[in-house]
């Protein structure tokens, strides 16, 4: 399936430049190039569209306008904007929650690196279950919160996650009950949590994002939108929502907390 993409900058040239080079990309599909947001708008309402690469700084509507009203149409849409202001990225990243920024001007390298973003972003929108771990935790399946009644459960899942994909029961056991023995007691209730996450993924139709075997479970990272494993595998933190916390209902969570902060140090000093 083809990236159904618009380009809006009030800039002709711009407008060129994202024309040819998204020429010979056969896999994004460039349905029209705007150098009014108004239009653009009025286009989005009527087309379906995939993504929106779009300047900061324009008349009338700015970008950072337009990027909130094209998600009240589709709150999937992914936002890539590429502005010459300091001040419009910051907005788009931190108030709009924009999927990737870039500086301009471009040249051939930053074109291959965007459409390289486009096409990493894309995934996304053929995975149905979305993990959030920046300020609270939860879990979304086709932008729907998932509810546990079963805390201990939603945390269990939370370890899989923050552990890379995979972790152990005893692991498991010394964070969820720290103190208690590991005795069989404490295993049935762990089995419990088990038991409960693969009847609550079965029920959403998502059965296949979670597995145990003896001794351990696993995520299946390839099934799963997560902003931490995004950072993991390369995305600058500063390109997220990352606010300082992460996982923060969980005193376990304050080692990955930290190392994340670090890297949003590193990136304010560049």
């Amino acid at each position: 399936m083809k990236i159904r993409t618009i380009i809006v900058d009030d800039e002709m040239w711009v407008l060129h430049q994202f024309e040819e080079g998204l020429r010979h990309a056969v896999d994004i599909e460039l349905l029209e190039t705007f150098y009014s947001a108004d239009k653009a708008l009025a286009y989005a309402q009527c087309h379906a569209v995939d993504f929106a690469i779009l300047d900061g700084s324009m008349p009338g509507m700015d970008g950072i306008a337009l990027g909130e009203k094209l998600r009240e149409i589709n709150s999937d849409m992914i936002l890539i904007y590429v502005t010459g202001y300091e001040k419009y990225l910051k907005k788009a990243i931190l108030d709009l929650r924009a999927d990737y920024f870039m500086k301009k001007p471009l040249n051939d390298t930053d074109m291959e690196q965007l459409i390289s973003r486009v096409r990493y972003l894309s995934a996304r929108l053929h995975k149905r279950v979305q993990v959030q771990t920046f300020g609270e935790f939860d879990i979304f399946v086709d932008g729907q919160l998932v509810e546990f009644a079963n805390q201990k459960a939603k945390e269990l899942f939370a370890i899989c996650i923050d552990s890379g994909g995979e972790v152990t029961m005893k692991r498991s056991i010394d964070l969820l009950w720290e103190g208690r023995g590991y005795d069989d007691k404490v295993k049935c209730l762990y089995r419990k949590a088990v038991i409960y996450l693969n009847t609550t993924f079965r029920e959403c139709g998502i059965a296949d994002i979670f597995s145990s075997r003896r001794g351990s479970c696993h995520v299946n990272r390839e099934e799963i939108v997560c902003d931490y494993y995004e950072v993991l595998n390369g995305r600058s933190i500063r390109d997220t929502s990352f606010d300082g916390r992460y996982m923060a209902a969980y005193s376990w969570s304050e080692e990955t907390c930290g190392k994340l902060c670090r890297m949003a140090a590193e990136c304010l000093c560049e």
